[in-house]
């Protein structure tokens, strides 16, 4: 009875010296913007360039529409209808979330027009997704749930590539039954 369990003792031992160092490392994920001149294009047809960055805002021109900063690779300012969104990006403050690591969250409050939204951003796992070439992909997922005063709820999910150094998938769903999603079909370096 000792010796099996000493065998497994010393597998569980020789496992922990033998794996790679690369996977305690792809636990986390230093903030990047992705390359200058690398180009992303979503199922939409929409493209969008990297021009590099300045602080934790990646600068980005959309193709056939105007530059925008992208705040922590998770928030686009302006926005792309054009809204100013510098105030809710100084409320949320997604650069806390940076280096990504699992089991990270950070919390805020935001209010605008009368209501008060709480939000917990959350990076909950890593997960292989399928990404652009229908490669697969490692990815960090990071969550954002939302909670307005009067009952309001949403779920924003982005899935950001450490190759691509981009979220290479974003959903999002509310209590209203209103859902969007943005999928990379193409990165072109």
């Amino acid at each position: 009875m000792i010796r099996p369990m000493l065998m497994r003792l010393a597998s569980f031992a020789l496992a922990a010296v033998l794996l790679p160092a690369g996977i305690a490392a792809a636990q986390t994920m230093d903030f990047a913007c992705p390359d200058p001149g690398t180009g992303f294009t979503y199922d939409s047809g929409v493209k969008v360039v990297s021009r590099g960055h300045d602080g934790l805002d990646c600068n980005m021109d959309r193709i056939g529409g105007k530059p925008f900063k992208l705040r922590a690779l998770l928030f686009d300012n302006p926005s792309p209808d054009g809204a100013d969104t510098s105030a809710y990006i100084a409320a949320l403050r997604p650069e806390r979330l940076w280096p990504l690591e699992v089991g990270k969250k950070i919390e805020a409050r935001y209010s605008v027009g009368g209501s008060t939204w709480t939000y917990m951003l959350s990076v909950p796992r890593t997960e292989k997704r399928t990404g652009p070439g229908d490669r697969m992909i490692d990815t960090f997922v990071i969550e954002m749930n939302e909670h307005g005063d009067k009952g309001q709820r949403s779920i924003s999910r982005w899935w950001i590539s450490p190759a691509d150094k981009f979220a290479i998938r974003y959903d999002f769903s509310d209590g209203a039954g209103k859902a969007n999603r943005a999928v990379v079909t193409e990165v072109t370096r």
